[in-house]
């Protein structure tokens, strides 16, 4: 990760450790995977991805014993596995070549968070907003297929729903486990031009957070 990337993310947490200064505030750190899929034109489905990860910084204002806007600013980075098949002048299969296309992205969604009475469960909801920081393929791919797909867009948005609950450690200190659905809403590029149609991503996550108590 780059200095721009962890700059992105001092920031935020700086902002946020500003904010915890007010009792209305609560602040923490994140991690957890992802599973990313696209939909939207004929071929979508044949996409193959796996999982992969984000990290990064949260905060809480309640606006009400409990209920909150809930933000975070993440790192996020999610993997496309990509296959060629190789043939020889008979056209007999002689070998595969395994790739990994990788998205890097920051992450923002800002969520409206309500936690059910005196129970240890919440549910969220709201926008989120990404910002491509870099698309590359992994080792180096042998084919360049700029000219046949359509660009890859830099701004990726939608409404992401999760569900979740608080783990107390003490009076100050807690974690949070969620199950979190970001659904895209917006064309974010990529599409085979002889194909046509848009992408728009969806990516289940599994979160695991951590309030400091500060």
């Amino acid at each position: 990760m780059n200095k721009t990337k962890l700059l992105l993310i001092a920031i935020g947490f700086l902002f946020s450790v500003n904010l915890s200064a007010q009792n209305d505030f609560k602040i923490g750190i994140n991690a957890g995977i992802n599973y990313p899929d696209i939909r939207g034109h004929e071929y979508a489905k044949y996409n193959n991805f796996k999982a992969g990860y984000l990290f990064g910084v949260t905060f809480d204002y309640y606006l009400k014993e409990n209920l909150s806007l809930k933000a975070n600013i993440n790192y996020e980075r999610k993997i496309k596995k990509l296959q060629l098949t190789y043939f020889n002048y008979e056209a007999e299969e002689i070998g595969k070549e395994n790739f990994n296309e990788i998205y890097e992205y920051i992450n923002i969604p800002i969520l409206l968070k309500y936690e059910f009475g005196n129970s240890k469960f919440f549910a969220n909801g709201g926008p989120f907003f990404n910002y491509l920081l870099n698309n590359k393929i992994e080792p180096d791919y042998p084919n360049d297929d700029s000219d046949v797909v359509t660009e890859q867009k830099k701004i990726d948005f939608g409404l992401s729903i999760g569900i979740g609950t608080n783990i107390s450690l003490n009076e100050n200190n807690d974690l949070t486990i969620e199950i979190r659905d970001d659904f895209g809403i917006i064309d974010t590029g990529g599409v085979p031009k002889h194909v046509g149609g848009t992408v728009k991503t969806n990516t289940i996550k599994l979160i695991l957070g951590w309030n400091l108590g500060i």
